[in-house]
Protein backbone atom coordinates (compact mmCIF):
# COMPACT_ATOMS: atom_id res chain seq x y z
CA UNK A 1 0.00 0.00 0.00
CA UNK A 2 3.08 2.24 0.16
CA UNK A 3 3.09 5.23 -2.22
CA UNK A 4 1.02 8.84 -0.22
CA UNK A 5 2.17 9.80 2.84
CA UNK A 6 -0.40 8.44 5.06
CA UNK A 7 -0.31 5.08 3.43
CA UNK A 8 1.62 2.12 4.18
CA UNK A 9 2.16 -1.55 4.58
CA UNK A 10 1.84 -1.86 8.32
CA UNK A 11 0.71 0.64 10.54
CA UNK A 12 1.74 0.27 14.47
CA UNK A 13 -0.24 1.77 17.15
CA UNK A 14 2.02 1.72 20.30
CA UNK A 15 5.48 2.62 21.46
CA UNK A 16 7.13 0.81 24.16
CA UNK A 17 9.42 -1.94 23.19
CA UNK A 18 7.25 -4.59 21.97
CA UNK A 19 6.31 -1.77 19.28
CA UNK A 20 9.74 -0.92 18.44
CA UNK A 21 10.85 -4.20 18.25
CA UNK A 22 7.92 -4.99 15.56
CA UNK A 23 9.15 -1.97 13.52
CA UNK A 24 12.45 -2.58 13.49
CA UNK A 25 12.46 -6.52 12.12
CA UNK A 26 9.55 -5.58 9.87
CA UNK A 27 10.89 -2.78 8.28
CA UNK A 28 14.71 -4.77 7.85
CA UNK A 29 12.02 -7.13 6.08
CA UNK A 30 11.45 -4.37 3.15
CA UNK A 31 7.86 -3.65 4.38
CA UNK A 32 6.67 -0.13 4.80
CA UNK A 33 5.93 0.74 8.26
CA UNK A 34 4.53 3.72 9.97
CA UNK A 35 4.57 3.20 13.79
CA UNK A 36 2.22 6.15 15.53
CA UNK A 37 3.32 6.40 19.07
CA UNK A 38 1.19 7.99 21.35
CA UNK A 39 4.29 8.72 24.67
CA UNK A 40 7.25 9.29 22.40
CA UNK A 41 9.20 6.35 23.73
CA UNK A 42 12.64 6.90 23.52
CA UNK A 43 12.23 10.29 25.32
CA UNK A 44 10.17 8.91 28.08
CA UNK A 45 12.22 5.37 28.69
CA UNK A 46 13.76 5.01 32.16
CA UNK A 47 17.20 5.11 32.17
CA UNK A 48 17.84 2.01 35.06
CA UNK A 49 18.27 -1.74 34.26
CA UNK A 50 15.61 -3.88 34.45
CA UNK A 51 15.92 -7.51 35.38
CA UNK A 52 14.43 -10.13 32.28
CA UNK A 53 13.77 -13.98 33.43
CA UNK A 54 14.04 -16.79 30.82
CA UNK A 55 12.52 -19.65 33.01
CA UNK A 56 8.43 -18.91 33.23
CA UNK A 57 7.27 -21.48 35.10
CA UNK A 58 4.33 -23.39 34.41
CA UNK A 59 4.19 -21.72 30.85
CA UNK A 60 7.08 -23.18 28.52
CA UNK A 61 5.39 -21.33 25.71
CA UNK A 62 6.58 -18.00 27.19
CA UNK A 63 9.84 -19.35 28.48
CA UNK A 64 10.29 -20.49 24.38
CA UNK A 65 9.64 -16.73 23.64
CA UNK A 66 11.96 -15.59 26.43
CA UNK A 67 15.05 -18.02 25.00
CA UNK A 68 14.52 -16.67 21.42
CA UNK A 69 15.18 -13.14 22.69
CA UNK A 70 17.78 -13.34 24.86
CA UNK A 71 19.74 -15.18 21.59
CA UNK A 72 18.71 -11.80 20.11
CA UNK A 73 19.78 -9.34 23.06
CA UNK A 74 22.96 -11.14 22.74
CA UNK A 75 23.63 -9.86 19.43
CA UNK A 76 21.44 -7.53 18.84
CA UNK A 77 22.53 -5.72 15.59
CA UNK A 78 20.44 -2.59 16.09
CA UNK A 79 22.96 -1.33 18.92
CA UNK A 80 26.22 -2.27 16.87
CA UNK A 81 26.70 -5.11 18.51
CA UNK A 82 26.55 -3.52 21.92
CA UNK A 83 26.48 -5.65 24.73
CA UNK A 84 22.84 -4.50 26.54
CA UNK A 85 23.20 -7.76 28.63
CA UNK A 86 24.89 -5.74 32.42
CA UNK A 87 24.93 -8.71 34.08
CA UNK A 88 23.67 -12.16 34.32
CA UNK A 89 22.00 -12.13 38.25
CA UNK A 90 20.42 -16.00 38.09
CA UNK A 91 16.70 -16.99 38.48
CA UNK A 92 15.85 -19.20 41.58
CA UNK A 93 12.40 -20.66 42.14
CA UNK A 94 10.70 -21.68 45.36
CA UNK A 95 8.16 -24.13 45.60
CA UNK A 96 5.87 -23.71 48.43
CA UNK A 97 5.00 -27.26 49.15
CA UNK A 98 5.52 -30.77 48.07
CA UNK A 99 2.81 -30.24 45.06
CA UNK A 100 3.92 -27.58 44.05
CA UNK A 101 7.65 -28.74 43.57
CA UNK A 102 6.28 -31.85 41.69
CA UNK A 103 4.46 -30.09 39.28
CA UNK A 104 7.77 -27.64 38.55
CA UNK A 105 10.19 -30.88 38.37
CA UNK A 106 7.57 -32.92 36.05
CA UNK A 107 7.97 -29.72 33.07
CA UNK A 108 11.99 -30.05 33.77
CA UNK A 109 12.26 -32.08 30.58
CA UNK A 110 9.72 -29.54 27.96
CA UNK A 111 11.32 -26.63 29.63
CA UNK A 112 14.70 -28.12 28.68
CA UNK A 113 13.74 -28.38 25.27
CA UNK A 114 12.63 -25.37 24.93
CA UNK A 115 16.56 -24.07 25.28
CA UNK A 116 16.15 -23.07 29.36
CA UNK A 117 19.05 -24.11 31.71
CA UNK A 118 17.71 -24.92 34.84
CA UNK A 119 19.22 -27.27 37.96
CA UNK A 120 17.30 -28.63 40.69
CA UNK A 121 18.63 -27.55 44.11
CA UNK A 122 18.29 -28.94 47.16
CA UNK A 123 17.04 -26.69 50.31
CA UNK A 124 20.86 -26.32 50.88
CA UNK A 125 21.91 -25.67 47.62
CA UNK A 126 18.74 -22.67 47.28
CA UNK A 127 20.24 -20.91 50.53
CA UNK A 128 23.81 -21.66 49.17
CA UNK A 129 22.23 -18.68 46.37
CA UNK A 130 20.23 -16.82 48.62
CA UNK A 131 20.83 -17.08 52.43
CA UNK A 132 18.54 -14.94 53.48
CA UNK A 133 15.78 -17.52 52.78
CA UNK A 134 13.84 -19.04 55.34
CA UNK A 135 15.90 -22.43 56.79
CA UNK A 136 12.53 -24.30 57.37
CA UNK A 137 10.73 -22.80 54.19
CA UNK A 138 11.38 -24.75 51.23
CA UNK A 139 12.07 -28.40 50.34
CA UNK A 140 13.42 -27.97 46.99
CA UNK A 141 14.32 -25.61 44.30
CA UNK A 142 15.42 -24.73 40.87
CA UNK A 143 17.78 -22.73 39.57
CA UNK A 144 17.97 -20.83 35.94
CA UNK A 145 21.21 -19.16 35.31
CA UNK A 146 19.57 -17.31 32.03
CA UNK A 147 17.96 -14.35 34.15
CA UNK A 148 19.90 -11.02 33.55
CA UNK A 149 19.77 -7.34 34.16
CA UNK A 150 19.33 -5.38 30.64
CA UNK A 151 20.08 -1.69 29.65
CA UNK A 152 16.76 -1.28 28.37
CA UNK A 153 17.73 2.49 26.96
CA UNK A 154 20.13 1.12 24.55
CA UNK A 155 17.39 -1.11 23.69
CA UNK A 156 14.52 1.09 22.98
CA UNK A 157 16.98 3.68 21.40
CA UNK A 158 18.87 0.81 19.10
CA UNK A 159 15.36 -0.58 17.94
CA UNK A 160 14.78 3.08 17.22
CA UNK A 161 17.59 4.20 15.23
CA UNK A 162 17.23 0.64 12.94
CA UNK A 163 14.12 1.15 12.71
CA UNK A 164 14.37 4.43 11.11
CA UNK A 165 17.63 3.61 9.24
CA UNK A 166 15.94 0.43 7.49
CA UNK A 167 12.72 3.15 6.58
CA UNK A 168 10.39 3.08 9.01
CA UNK A 169 8.88 6.17 10.02
CA UNK A 170 8.50 6.88 13.67
CA UNK A 171 5.61 9.44 14.69
CA UNK A 172 5.08 10.53 17.98
CA UNK A 173 2.48 12.19 19.88
CA UNK A 174 -0.30 10.16 17.32
CA UNK A 175 -2.88 9.45 20.00
CA UNK A 176 -5.86 7.46 18.01
CA UNK A 177 -9.33 8.67 18.41
CA UNK A 178 -11.10 6.13 15.98
CA UNK A 179 -9.93 2.71 13.83
CA UNK A 180 -12.32 0.77 11.05
CA UNK A 181 -10.53 -2.54 11.35
CA UNK A 182 -12.14 -4.03 7.84
CA UNK A 183 -10.56 -1.39 5.67
CA UNK A 184 -7.96 -0.38 7.87
CA UNK A 185 -8.36 3.06 8.50
CA UNK A 186 -7.11 4.96 11.29
CA UNK A 187 -7.93 8.57 12.53
CA UNK A 188 -5.59 10.62 14.24
CA UNK A 189 -5.81 14.00 15.48
CA UNK A 190 -3.52 14.78 13.06
CA UNK A 191 -4.71 13.09 9.91
CA UNK A 192 -6.29 9.62 8.73
CA UNK A 193 -3.35 6.63 7.84
CA UNK A 194 -4.42 3.83 6.16
CA UNK A 195 -2.93 0.47 6.12
CA UNK A 196 -3.12 -3.40 5.23
CA UNK A 197 -1.94 -4.75 8.19
CA UNK A 198 -2.71 -2.90 11.29
CA UNK A 199 -0.86 -3.70 14.56
CA UNK A 200 -2.12 -3.24 18.34
CA UNK A 201 0.69 -3.04 20.14
CA UNK A 202 -0.42 -0.45 22.99
CA UNK A 203 0.22 -2.45 25.55
CA UNK A 204 -3.40 -2.04 27.69
CA UNK A 205 -4.42 0.81 25.24
CA UNK A 206 -4.52 -2.34 22.72
CA UNK A 207 -7.55 -3.62 24.24
CA UNK A 208 -9.97 -0.61 24.05
CA UNK A 209 -8.59 0.11 20.93
CA UNK A 210 -9.97 -3.03 19.47
CA UNK A 211 -13.13 -2.96 21.57
CA UNK A 212 -13.18 -0.04 19.41
CA UNK A 213 -13.29 -1.81 15.87
CA UNK A 214 -15.79 -4.28 17.70
CA UNK A 215 -12.68 -7.02 19.04
CA UNK A 216 -12.62 -8.63 22.40
CA UNK A 217 -9.63 -9.33 23.81
CA UNK A 218 -9.10 -10.60 27.24
CA UNK A 219 -6.59 -8.14 28.60
CA UNK A 220 -6.83 -5.44 30.88
CA UNK A 221 -4.32 -2.54 32.61
CA UNK A 222 -3.23 -3.99 36.10
CA UNK A 223 -1.44 -1.41 38.99
CA UNK A 224 1.80 -2.40 39.80
CA UNK A 225 4.31 -1.40 42.38
CA UNK A 226 7.80 -1.96 43.17
CA UNK A 227 8.95 -1.62 46.84
CA UNK A 228 12.57 -1.28 48.18
CA UNK A 229 13.75 -2.25 51.82
CA UNK A 230 15.54 -0.33 54.30
CA UNK A 231 18.69 -0.82 53.85
CA UNK A 232 19.65 -4.22 55.78
CA UNK A 233 23.80 -4.43 55.08
CA UNK A 234 25.69 -1.38 57.20
CA UNK A 235 28.38 -1.62 54.10
CA UNK A 236 28.69 -4.03 50.74
CA UNK A 237 26.36 -5.16 47.99
CA UNK A 238 23.87 -7.81 48.55
CA UNK A 239 24.84 -11.31 46.15
CA UNK A 240 20.98 -12.64 46.41
CA UNK A 241 19.73 -13.30 42.89
CA UNK A 242 16.83 -12.81 41.32
CA UNK A 243 14.10 -15.32 43.50
CA UNK A 244 10.50 -15.94 43.15
CA UNK A 245 8.00 -17.96 45.35
CA UNK A 246 5.36 -18.91 42.30
CA UNK A 247 2.39 -19.74 44.54
CA UNK A 248 2.33 -15.93 46.01
CA UNK A 249 4.17 -14.52 43.21
CA UNK A 250 6.44 -12.70 45.51
CA UNK A 251 9.52 -11.87 43.78
CA UNK A 252 12.85 -10.60 45.29
CA UNK A 253 16.57 -8.82 44.29
CA UNK A 254 19.38 -8.17 45.69
CA UNK A 255 20.14 -4.67 45.09
CA UNK A 256 23.11 -2.36 47.00
CA UNK A 257 22.45 -2.50 50.28
CA UNK A 258 18.40 -3.58 49.93
CA UNK A 259 15.77 -6.09 48.52
CA UNK A 260 13.57 -4.81 45.46
CA UNK A 261 10.56 -6.26 46.40
CA UNK A 262 7.54 -7.16 44.16
CA UNK A 263 4.30 -9.17 44.52
CA UNK A 264 2.41 -10.26 40.91
CA UNK A 265 -1.52 -9.77 40.90
CA UNK A 266 -4.01 -10.90 38.51
CA UNK A 267 -7.06 -9.08 39.46
CA UNK A 268 -9.42 -6.42 37.91
CA UNK A 269 -10.40 -5.32 41.22
CA UNK A 270 -9.95 -1.55 42.01
CA UNK A 271 -8.54 -0.15 45.04
CA UNK A 272 -6.91 -3.14 46.31
CA UNK A 273 -3.14 -1.47 47.01
CA UNK A 274 -3.27 -1.31 51.42
CA UNK A 275 -4.17 -5.23 51.12
CA UNK A 276 -1.88 -5.97 48.59
CA UNK A 277 1.00 -3.85 50.72
CA UNK A 278 -0.15 -5.81 53.93
CA UNK A 279 -0.11 -8.75 52.09
CA UNK A 280 3.39 -7.90 50.35
CA UNK A 281 4.53 -7.55 53.66
CA UNK A 282 3.52 -10.70 55.12
CA UNK A 283 4.49 -12.75 52.62
CA UNK A 284 8.39 -11.09 52.92
CA UNK A 285 8.13 -11.92 56.44
CA UNK A 286 7.43 -15.61 55.94
CA UNK A 287 9.65 -16.35 53.50
CA UNK A 288 12.65 -13.86 54.89
CA UNK A 289 12.37 -14.24 58.67
CA UNK A 290 15.27 -11.59 58.76
CA UNK A 291 13.31 -8.94 57.18
CA UNK A 292 10.27 -9.37 59.21
CA UNK A 293 9.34 -5.74 59.78
CA UNK A 294 11.92 -4.01 57.73
CA UNK A 295 10.53 -0.56 56.23
CA UNK A 296 9.13 -1.19 52.37
CA UNK A 297 9.04 1.64 50.28
CA UNK A 298 7.41 2.07 46.58
CA UNK A 299 10.21 2.88 44.22
CA UNK A 300 7.87 2.21 40.91
CA UNK A 301 4.02 2.27 40.56
CA UNK A 302 2.41 2.09 37.16
CA UNK A 303 0.47 -0.42 34.93
CA UNK A 304 0.72 -3.80 33.16
CA UNK A 305 -1.25 -5.10 30.76
CA UNK A 306 -2.60 -8.56 32.11
CA UNK A 307 -4.36 -11.56 30.30
CA UNK A 308 -5.87 -14.22 32.37
CA UNK A 309 -3.36 -16.85 31.51
CA UNK A 310 -0.39 -14.55 32.25
CA UNK A 311 0.39 -15.19 28.08
CA UNK A 312 0.38 -12.18 25.99
CA UNK A 313 -2.08 -11.93 23.12
CA UNK A 314 -0.05 -12.80 19.48
CA UNK A 315 -1.66 -13.27 16.73
CA UNK A 316 -4.23 -11.94 13.54
CA UNK A 317 -7.78 -11.72 14.31
CA UNK A 318 -10.11 -13.04 11.64
CA UNK A 319 -13.37 -12.51 9.68
CA UNK A 320 -14.19 -8.65 9.45
CA UNK A 321 -11.28 -8.07 11.91
CA UNK A 322 -8.37 -9.83 9.67
CA UNK A 323 -6.24 -6.50 8.87
CA UNK A 324 -5.75 -6.56 12.98
CA UNK A 325 -2.53 -8.34 13.99
CA UNK A 326 -2.25 -7.78 18.58
CA UNK A 327 0.95 -8.05 20.23
CA UNK A 328 -0.46 -7.29 24.11
CA UNK A 329 -1.36 -8.65 27.30
CA UNK A 330 2.74 -9.38 28.22
CA UNK A 331 1.78 -9.36 32.25
CA UNK A 332 5.37 -7.35 32.65
CA UNK A 333 7.33 -9.51 30.75
CA UNK A 334 7.24 -7.44 27.22
CA UNK A 335 10.98 -6.82 27.89
CA UNK A 336 11.68 -10.32 27.95
CA UNK A 337 9.99 -11.49 24.55
CA UNK A 338 9.90 -8.17 22.52
CA UNK A 339 12.22 -9.34 19.87
CA UNK A 340 10.52 -12.90 19.07
CA UNK A 341 7.84 -11.20 18.92
CA UNK A 342 8.78 -8.79 16.65
CA UNK A 343 9.81 -11.71 14.17
CA UNK A 344 6.49 -13.50 15.02
CA UNK A 345 4.59 -10.14 13.63
CA UNK A 346 7.00 -9.99 10.73
CA UNK A 347 6.34 -13.40 10.00
CA UNK A 348 2.36 -12.93 10.22
CA UNK A 349 2.69 -9.95 7.79
CA UNK A 350 4.12 -12.02 5.09
CA UNK A 351 2.27 -15.23 5.31
CA UNK A 352 4.99 -17.60 7.06
CA UNK A 353 5.19 -19.47 9.32
CA UNK A 354 6.59 -17.80 12.46
CA UNK A 355 7.92 -21.14 13.77
CA UNK A 356 6.30 -21.02 17.12
CA UNK A 357 2.86 -22.38 18.01
CA UNK A 358 0.65 -19.43 18.55
CA UNK A 359 -2.13 -21.61 20.07
CA UNK A 360 -1.42 -20.37 23.59
CA UNK A 361 -1.21 -16.98 22.80
CA UNK A 362 -4.70 -17.04 21.05
CA UNK A 363 -6.66 -13.66 21.06
CA UNK A 364 -10.12 -15.55 22.51
CA UNK A 365 -10.61 -15.12 25.97
CA UNK A 366 -11.13 -19.18 26.29
CA UNK A 367 -8.50 -20.00 24.25
CA UNK A 368 -6.18 -18.16 26.19
CA UNK A 369 -7.90 -19.63 29.39
CA UNK A 370 -6.70 -22.80 28.28
CA UNK A 371 -3.51 -22.11 26.69
CA UNK A 372 -2.42 -20.96 30.15
CA UNK A 373 -4.22 -24.02 32.36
Amino acid sequence: MPGQQNTTDMLIIGGGVTALSIAYHCARADIDVIMLDPDAAEAAVAPAARPVRTYQPGNVHNSELTVRSLADYRAFPPAGGADLVLSDVGWLVMPTDRQEAAELERELAVQRAAGVELEPLTPDQARAHNPWLDPAGAESAIWCPQSYLLDVDKVVRGYAAGAREHGARLLTGQAVTGMDAKSGRVATARGEFAAETVVLAAEAGSGELAASAGLELPLWAQSAELFRTDPILADGEFDAPFTVHPASGLKTLGAGRSFLVGLERISQQEGMRDAWFKETAEELATRYPKLKGVGLHSVWTGTVDVTPARTACIGRASGAHERLIVAAGYTGQDLGQAPATGRIIRDLHLGRSPGVDLTPFALTPSAQAAGGA
